[in-house]
């Protein structure tokens, strides 16, 4: 048997390369990243999954006495602005966050945990809902 590919040459440019890479949230903003995972959540507007922080969620296997909590930190970025990076944190206590009239909502994370094993950096999957703020009448 034979097999084959129809490969393409990578973007020699390194911003095209990134670009192609973004995920972008669903019709109802929801997307799920990966630590160092980009997405663009609106025109111009880059979000990266930074780090897990914290992971002290109940492992599965056991029985807590306390749920534990999950904290995550992101960073929002215009790369073709001069504006500041904006960074945040969501967590399980404090699942809500805004910035730049966005507001984020954390929706879950995989896997979970379990008594018997360390979770990876690489292998959390974190769930969020992205959202523009309704404008003020005032």
């Amino acid at each position: 048997m034979l097999f084959g590919c129809n490969a393409t040459a990578a973007p020699t440019d390194p911003t095209l390369a990134a670009a192609a890479e973004l995920a972008q949230p669903d019709a109802e903003g929801r997307l799920t990243l990966a630590v160092a995972g980009q997405a663009e959540v609106a025109p111009g507007l880059v979000l990266t999954l930074e780090s897990v922080v914290a992971d002290s969620r109940c492992p599965v296997d056991v029985t807590c006495v306390w749920a534990g909590e999950i904290r995550i930190a992101f960073s929002l970025d215009s790369p073709d602005s001069e504006a500041p990076r904006n960074h945040f944190e969501l967590s399980t206590s404090a699942p809500a966050a805004s910035a730049r009239g966005l507001s984020f909502e954390l929706l879950g994370a995989t896997p979970a945990p379990r008594s018997t094993t360390k979770i990876a950096p690489g292998d959390y999957r974190i769930s969020l809902r992205v959202a523009r703020e309704p404008r003020s009448s005032s």
